[in-house]
């Protein structure tokens, strides 16, 4: 049987859905998957990981098909310059997807650029190298203050803001994480992050997931100068 996504809050303008990856691939969803999704999930070396694949792009087709009322199998995906994939047949229905082991999250939305990330928590053997690596010197200070028993999930949760961000940016690793700031303010906010064709505008929300897990969605504005 196909796992069964579950919405879950999110605020305006997204849709957010959590899809159990741990559901059997079934053919049905394999079927739906195209020329270029199939090839993909072949070169994973672990069957356990080319299946995880297979349920949560299956899960995203069925997705976007009840949003634009297409056929699943039917949907046709495209690529940005930095291969963001968007929707060739509806390019105005924004989506993201992020999986984490055995769950996936799905972001859509009206338009625009979209971002998600999917975290679960876990003890993080290097902290600190984290920190200095992603992180800007004010997220270091708001980090330090921070009990230490929590600073591995507060730093997870600056990570999933920071990647949904990138994600809604579609810059791959144009941009380092460090040289932009999300902080750790539980409702979220706008976050000005410099590209190489200036500062863009992004908001980004920390979002609940389930026990265990922490997600992050973003919504990129327009170009700081309008462009």
């Amino acid at each position: 049987m196909s796992s069964v996504p579950i919405r879950l809050y999110a605020p305006p303008p997204f849709e957010l859905w959590l899809v159990s990856l741990a559901s059997p691939v079934t053919g049905a969803d394999f079927e739906l998957l195209d020329d270029a999704e199939r090839a993909r999930a072949a070169r994973f070396h672990f069957e356990r990981d080319r299946d995880r694949y297979v349920v949560a792009h299956a899960a995203l087709r069925r997705l976007l098909a009840q949003r634009t009322a297409r056929d699943p199998a039917s949907l046709e995906f495209a690529a940005g310059p930095y291969g963001k994939p968007y929707l060739a047949q509806a390019p105005r229905c924004a989506f993201s997807l992020s999986h984490c082991e055995s769950q996936a999250l799905v972001a859509l939305a009206g338009d625009g650029e979209i971002g998600v990330d999917l975290e679960r928590v876990r003890p993080l053997a290097d902290l600190d190298g984290l920190a200095r690596q992603c992180l800007t010197p004010a997220e270091m200070h708001e980090l330090a203050d921070v009990e230490p028993g929590l600073r591995p999930l507060s730093f997870l949760r600056l990570w999933a803001r920071k990647e949904a961000c990138l994600k809604a940016l579609g810059l791959g690793l144009q941009v380092e994480p460090s040289t932009f700031a999300v902080g750790l303010s539980v409702e979220g906010g706008n976050v000005c992050i410099p590209t190489i064709s200036g500062p863009r505008e992004v908001e980004v929300h920390g979002v609940e997931v389930a026990p265990g897990w922490i997600g992050a969605l973003a919504r990129a504005g327009l170009a700081i100068n309008g462009e």
